[in-house]
């Protein structure tokens, strides 16, 4: 977990969520909000490189501890901004 997201900030140095709504049941929570953040071209944050997309979080908690962890997003504008060819 650690290499990961050391990478995706290395990759979105300003990554932040938003979260306006939480749901929880039992030992499940959701979140409701928005990610953003810039993506970085050798350190540099150009405006044209933000996004902001809506995004969802589910956990479960097991023993005080977080088991699961989904995200649901749309990440097609983030993939668009970094060039990434999808099929």
């Amino acid at each position: 977990m650690k290499t990961g997201w050391a990478g995706y900030f290395g990759w979105f140095p300003d990554y932040s969520v938003k979260v306006d709504d939480i749901l929880s049941k039992g030992n499940m929570v959701g979140l409701f909000g928005t990610a953003q953040g810039t993506y970085s071209i050798n350190g540099r944050l150009l405006p044209e490189n933000h996004w902001e997309i809506p995004a969802a979080w589910k956990a479960v908690v097991q023993g005080g501890r977080i088991s699961e962890w989904h995200v649901y997003a749309d990440n097609e504008p983030v993939w668009k901004i970094m060039g990434v060819k999808r099929y």
